[in-house]
């Protein structure tokens, strides 16, 4: 029996539909079906991959949607029905042809931009504007003409299935029978078949399928819990009715149709009418507008000869010319200039505008167009860049610029876009999220109710992001999978789910412009959450319609760069052209050989700064080289040992070839980049740059038969050219093993340049440096944190935040940072600029009284305060925090009245018209300061930083004398054996393990750095009190190694710092002055000593008139064992400083 589905939701139809695309294109495949259809709920996310795909397998794909139709205006947005979320009719669309796709799209669109009501909507007035090219079925029975008909509402049923037969046309209006075994479908259906009849409409029978097989409708059961928050058992939950909405086969349907074969038919009669095809791969660029007597092409030449003149002075080299001109040709021919002139357009407009643009990004750099256009900022022939890996005149591919700008003004340039094409003509990109392995697991987990410890354990055991990998991969998951039932279901589940679509996002940076309004030619797509705009078709098949996509990216480090240089001239006045600034400056490499490198772009982290401590960078080409190998596979294979190895002795580098010299001498002889391979092929095997091209990506993506048929090709080439057999293949085996890791060195290259940029600037304007770096982490206080035990260990002082000092951002002040308003957690802009306003209006806060009454009390409301206050911010005027802090709602209230006396003229305080008003000042109340320990954590909270001491400053001397690590030389001093910190414990996190064990995990800080610690059970349970107490503690532990650096203290023992200085305490000295040292103040301390009485030695310095001092050793006796109380008693009878003691090592 000939039969096609044409209702189908796949995953798209997200965590409702468990369809993958390939799923239904296989069933219709192996069932012999001509054609089959796509109607996902609301959407038509999947359609370019559903038509992809359908032509790949030979079968007809019959894209469509399942539309919401609201029952009125869809601008009405309030509840009709009984439940909100079903305010809407479902309606089946299918496109007939181009036209009718055309308007799918444009329905799709408007449901999203104009009807959105907790699903997108479309009503009559769109679909009487839009029915042209499409065929319309009734849908389940939450259609529109099913829901008239179960409401006992026959004749309204009636008129509205002619109504629409008139609209649609009665060969392309269908009545949509369903049957699974429902009772409400049956009612529906008797009608259905009567009104066929009366009104002489065609019927088709289909199931709705949202899963493929009778059995997977518990793992779509389990999706629907996923999608609702809800439990497998709980009772009243979203679920369907039972397991028949699957892919039945033509002998199923017809078994069930029997009654109704015209239904069936029509199904086939639907396939043949449907014949849309979607233009794929022809690229619609924006229309740029050229000046009058220039074509697109001789405008872009005539920009790249300009910007040649300037970069190359005047007289521009032939060899610059020949490349420019090839360049040119192929951009010409591919008929990209356009696209070129786009980029170059909003690029000018950034660097008109003072907003940064990095140097490059990707394959891009390698093009001389795009320097020549100062879209670039690195000379390609230089570098040894090559313009096929950016674009290949063999490859009927659209150029892929991505572009950096300044984090904080990106968004700039998207408008300019926005408003220079309309628009409607520019959208953000979606993406979707996918359930990877881990995340299948808690999912499933969830909707089973296993309990999180349990789920933890598996997740633990898991290493790929594929589960049937994972259970390959680990012989403990395989076992847990084979013995216990419990956590067999539940991967068996996951791997059901595993790879279906979780949810909709936005793409990072991603940004598609269209010649037309987007909307003729991608269906959009409305984020509920923020409103935005994006295309419902992801960056893969937007490029395969046609449609120009471009990143544009937010680096915090061209930030960084550009508040540094503005700092530089302000508080130097020196002008610094970033992009001009030579490339082998010696105190820049000093840096970098030293791994100073804190701040620095791509080259902090602790396995970066090993490789710079052990490779010596000496050149720019090093900096590509270690941007490229930092990378896992480089770094397992390795590469990177190699490279470092040659550096330190050059008499290791060889060559397999004289010709791979030239190739090579960049990178010591070992195959680095894609480009090396390109140019390999090229000099030893004789292929075009295009075809080298090819090369490169089967070698990256491993594609093993096309690099065995083109190593043969390249080892004839290369004998060709007089290279033994040997050699070339030799050369082409390297080429092989390295060329899967090989790196774009158009990008290694333009990042490179950033990395170098802020190296420089650290390395000769450390002081501005850091207080942009600074400020570009204002929203991340760990990283302040960090980048401040920078500043200490350069002899850099951070001030504290002051409320008459501080500006918005960290600033210079003299040769200090001060710390900015916006840093400290809790303070927001608004209640920033109203300070800031109030200042520069009034001149600096006199006391508590002017600020208060000259500050906007809506914005600088009472959180705004207590963060400023537990920051210390308030010093300057009052000293007291704690008494600020108890009198905030008082100072408030008395502010607000102030205020609305001097509005309404009752007060000057200036002129003091009124005598009584001119003595109201706000105080706070009279109590006792916070002790310097609570004002350190309140410093900490806020500002991530303790600013005005360290709670270990007080025990600084003492600390030099413990037998103790600073954290800053651990490094040197990990060797497997216990060591001993002292330190605070900050984001103590306590947790439970699997086996439901309580276990710790704290970062402890010292005055030279910090290193994250882990409690165990144990330990924990031993030392619980010590670890959330907040004081200065001793932690003794191992430390564990990660790439060369220690990342993390296991602990095993935790004291007090105050107890453990007592246990290092060698020697006590009591000072005795005769005058005014009674007998009795010596028998209170013969006596003390003898309470006390061990093996550590007392000295008495008794003090004589002439000023000499006899020090003399007392008895064995009164020799003492340390005791914080015999320290107490002493300050009591001598004072504290009558006494002192030492400390052993």
């Amino acid at each position: 029996m000939d039969f096609v589905h044409l209702h189908n939701h796949s995953e798209y139809s997200i965590l409702d539909g468990a369809i993958r695309i390939q799923q239904l294109i296989d069933f219709a495949v192996k069932n012999n079906m001509p054609a089959i259809a796509l109607t996902d709920h609301g959407n038509m996310f999947g359609i370019i991959e559903f038509y992809e795909e359908a032509h790949k397998a030979g079968i007809k794909p019959i894209i469509g949607q399942e539309f919401y139709i609201a029952p009125g205006s869809r601008f009405h947005k309030q509840s009709t029905r009984a439940s909100n979320e079903e305010n809407a009719y479902h309606l089946i669309l299918l496109a007939e042809n181009c036209e009718g796709y055309k308007n799918l799209i444009k329905l799709s669109s408007l449901g999203y931009l104009e009807g959105f009501y907790y699903k997108p909507r479309i009503d009559w007035e769109l679909l009487t504007k839009y029915s042209k090219g499409l065929i319309a079925s009734t849908a389940c029975v939450a259609g529109e003409i099913p829901s008239l008909i179960l409401e006992g509402k026959t004749k309204e049923a009636h008129t509205r299935a002619q109504e629409f037969a008139d609209l649609f046309g009665k060969d392309r209006f269908y009545l949509e029978l369903q049957y699974h075994n429902l009772k409400e479908q049956k009612q529906v259906n008797a009608e259905l078949v009567a009104m066929a009849s009366k009104l002489n409409i065609g019927l088709i029978a289909t199931n709705d399928a949202h899963y493929v097989t009778r059995d997977d409708a518990y793992y779509h059961d389990v999706l629907l819990c996923i999608q609702t928050g809800k439990l497998l058992h709980d009772q009243g939950r979203m679920r369907f009715p039972n397991d028949q909405f699957y892919l039945k086969t033509p002998q199923e349907m017809e078994k069930i149709f029997e009654d109704y074969p015209d239904a069936l038919y029509n199904t086939i009669k639907i396939a043949e009418m449907a014949d849309c095809q979607i233009p794929l791969g022809n690229p619609i660029l924006p229309n740029f507008e050229v000046p009058d007597g220039y074509t697109k092409d001789s405008y872009l030449t005539e920009l790249v000869y300009q910007g040649a003149s300037k970069r190359f002075g005047g007289s521009i080299p032939e060899y610059v010319k020949e490349r420019i001109n090839y360049e040119l040709s192929v951009i010409k021919r591919m008929q990209f200039s356009g696209y070129f002139l786009i980029v170059w357009d909003f690029i000018q407009f950034a660097k008109n505008n003072g907003i940064p643009v990095g140097p490059g990004r990707g394959s891009a750099a390698g093009s001389m167009v795009s320097y020549c256009l100062g879209i670039t900022e690195l000379d390609p022939i230089k570098y040894n860049l090559l313009f096929e890996r950016f674009l290949n005149p063999e490859r009927n591919e659209m150029p892929d610029m991505d572009i950096d700008f300044c984090a904080l003004r990106r968004d700039e340039v998207i408008e300019y876009v926005k408003k220079k094409y309309g628009e409607d003509h520019v959208s953000q990109i979606i993406t979707f999220n996918k359930m990877k392995s881990k995340g299948a697991i808690r999912d499933v987990a969830r909707a089973l109710n296993i309990p999180l410890p349990q789920v933890n354990a598996l997740t633990k055991l898991i290493h790929h992001e594929d589960l049937e990998e994972a259970l390959k991969d680990s012989e403990e998951l395989k076992q847990l999978y084979k013995s216990n039932d419990a956590g067999k279901q539940l991967i068996d589940i996951a791997l059901k789910v595993e790879g279906l679509t979780r949810s909709a996002g936005k793409h990072a940076a991603g940004v598609v412009i269209s010649r037309d309004p987007l909307s003729e030619h991608v269906p959009l797509y409305v984020d509920p959450k923020d409103g935005s705009i994006s295309s419902q078709y992801e960056k893969v098949s937007l490029e395969k319609a046609g449609l120009v996509k471009m990143d544009f990216l937010g680096l915090a480090n061209l930030t960084i760069i550009d508040t540094c240089i503005k700092l530089i001239k302000k508080h130097r006045n020196i002008d610094i052209d970033i992009n001009a600034i030579p490339l082998d400056d010696a105190k820049t490499f000093k840096l970098l050989q030293k791994a100073d490198t804190m701040g620095i772009f791509q080259l902090e982290s602790g396995g970066m700064q090993n490789i710079l401590l052990k490779l010596g960078p000496t050149n720019f080409d090093d900096i590509i080289a270690i941007v490229a190998l930092y990378r896992p596979g480089p770094l397992d294979s390795g590469m990177v040992e190699q490279f470092i190895e040659r550096k330190r002795n050059p008499q290791k580098i060889e060559y397999l070839h004289p010709s791979l010299e030239p190739i090579l001498k960049d990178t010591l002889g070992v195959i680095v980049y894609q480009e090396q391979v390109m140019l390999i092929s090229q000099i030893m095997g004789g292929f075009t740059l295009p075809e080298a091209d090819k090369l490169r990506k089967a070698m990256s993506k491993k594609k093993p038969e096309m690099i065995d048929a083109m190593g043969a090709k390249f080892v004839k080439g290369a004998i060709a050219k007089g290279i033994k057999e040997e050699v070339a293949q030799k050369t082409y085996e390297l080429m092989a093993t390295f060329g899967r890791y090989g790196f774009n060195k158009s990008h290694s290259a333009a990042y490179a340049l950033v990395s170098y940029q802020t190296a420089y600037l650290k390395a000769h304007y450390p002081l501005e440096f850091m207080t942009a770096l600074l400020t570009a982490q204002v929203d991340k206080i760990e990283d302040i944190a960090k980048y401040y035990t920078d500043c200490k260990a350069k002899g850099i002082q951070v001030l504290p935040p002051d409320i008459n000092k501080s500006q918005r951002d960290f600033s210079i002040e003299g040769k200090s940072i001060r710390y900015g308003l916006i840093a400290i957690k809790g303070v927001g802009d608004k209640a920033i600029e109203s300070i800031l306003h109030a200042r520069e209006s009034k001149g600096t806060f006199k006391d508590l009284t002017d600020f208060f009454t000259s500050i906007d009390l809506m914005t600088v409301n009472k959180g705004v305060l207590e963060s400023l206050i537990k920051a210390g911010a308030f010093d300057s005027l009052h000293t007291n925090r704690a008494a600020l802090f108890a009198s905030v709602d008082v100072m408030l209230e008395t502010a607000r009245q102030l205020q609305q006396d001097i509005a309404t003229g009752q007060g000057d305080l200036f002129g003091a018209s009124d005598k009584s008003f001119s003595r109201i000042h706000i105080e706070p109340a009279s109590i006792n300061d916070w002790p310097e320990n609570q004002k350190l954590q309140y410093e900490k909270e806020v500002l991530g930083i303790y600013a005005s001491s360290h709670p270990l400053s007080r025990y600084a001397k003492d600390i030099e004398k413990l037998s103790c690590t600073p954290i800053k030389d651990l490094e040197e001093n990990v060797n497997g054996t216990p060591i001993t910190l002292v330190g605070v414990l900050n984001n103590v996190q306590i947790k439970q393990s699997q086996r439901g064990n309580k276990f710790a995990q704290a970062v402890i800080e010292d005055l030279t750095g910090s290193i994250q610690v882990l409690f165990m059970p144990q330990t924990l349970s031993e030392y619980e009190s010590l670890i959330v107490s907040q004081e200065p503690v001793v932690v003794t532990g191992t430390v564990e190694m990660e790439n060369e650096k220690p990342s993390r203290m296991l602990a095993q023992k935790v004291l007090q710092l105050t107890q453990f200085k007592l246990t290092q305490i060698s020697e006590l000295h009591i000072i005795i002055n005769p005058i005014g040292t009674d007998t009795q103040i010596l028998e209170n301390i013969k006596r003390l000593l003898q309470r006390y009485q061990g093996n550590k030695p007392v000295f008495f310095h008794v003090r004589q008139t002439n000023g000499k001092e006899n020090i003399v050793k007392a008895n064995p006796l009164y020799h003492i064992k340390p005791h914080q109380k015999l320290l107490d008693s002493l300050v009591t009878i001598v004072g504290k400083d009558g006494f002192y003691y030492t400390i052993g090592c």
